[in-house]
């Protein structure tokens, strides 16, 4: 991952776990407030089989680069096409 990227992760999870959600947070991963605190201050970790949990929690869902990447198309060109299903090519291309 990118720095860009590790901040805007490390600013979900910060903004998560300092407000409102935190107690809920919490409780799907089965912490208490000190373990909270020790990870927000880089003191402990997340174990593998609680990362899943905390991202359901946050509202965090990972997908693929290529998942994204494919989303982007289907956005730009129209995933019901009906020019383009008809044979009329894809909406909104110039026509010549």
């Amino acid at each position: 991952m990118n720095n860009k990227t590790t901040a805007r992760i490390e600013s979900a999870l910060r903004s998560a776990l300092n407000g409102s959600t935190r107690h809920d947070i919490r409780e799907a991963i089965g912490w208490d407030d000190s373990q909270v605190s020790r990870f927000l201050s880089g003191k402990q970790g997340v174990t593998i089989d609680r990362i899943e949990d905390m991202f359901n929690a946050i509202g965090i869902s990972l997908v693929t680069r290529k998942y994204l990447d494919a989303m982007a198309t289907l956005c730009e060109v129209g995933a019901s096409c009906e020019c383009a299903r008809n044979g009329n090519g894809e909406c909104g291309a110039t026509r010549q």
